[in-house]
């Protein structure tokens, strides 16, 4: 059985979290952009309004800035992880798993369909 692996990221969820760790750390956008060295503030809105994803390089310089991996300022889209981070309690944790497991069966379904017919 083949594990899969994400090819891509959430841009979405990248941003909330972006928005997150900046703000947590006390940092406000004009910090970000002057320690980034740069000249507006809107690539930074587009990354935390999830438009678009910073450089590796200012990912790198972000990670440096807000002392934490690259990693953590990244969220892989399909990842369970943001499920069981935005839960508060456990009966709307059991539901969003539940939700994930049938979405992921359903899009797993339709693919295994598709190459058996072919």
């Amino acid at each position: 059985m083949k594990k899969e692996t994400c090819v891509s990221l959430d841009m979405q969820m990248t941003g909330q979290v972006l928005n997150g760790k900046i703000r947590k750390q006390g940092y406000t956008i004009a910090q970000i952009q002057k320690e980034l060295k740069l000249s507006c503030p809107q690539p930074i809105y587009r990354w935390i309004n999830g438009q678009t994803m910073p450089s590796i390089d200012n990912l790198y310089k972000l990670s440096t800035i807000l002392n934490v991996h690259m990693e953590d300022l990244v969220v892989p889209r399909q990842d369970e992880v943001w499920i069981l981070q935005g839960c508060e309690n456990q009966a709307q944790l059991v539901r969003l798993k539940r939700y994930h497991k049938t979405i992921h069966k359903m899009r797993c379904g339709k693919n295994d369909q598709s190459k058996r017919v072919g």
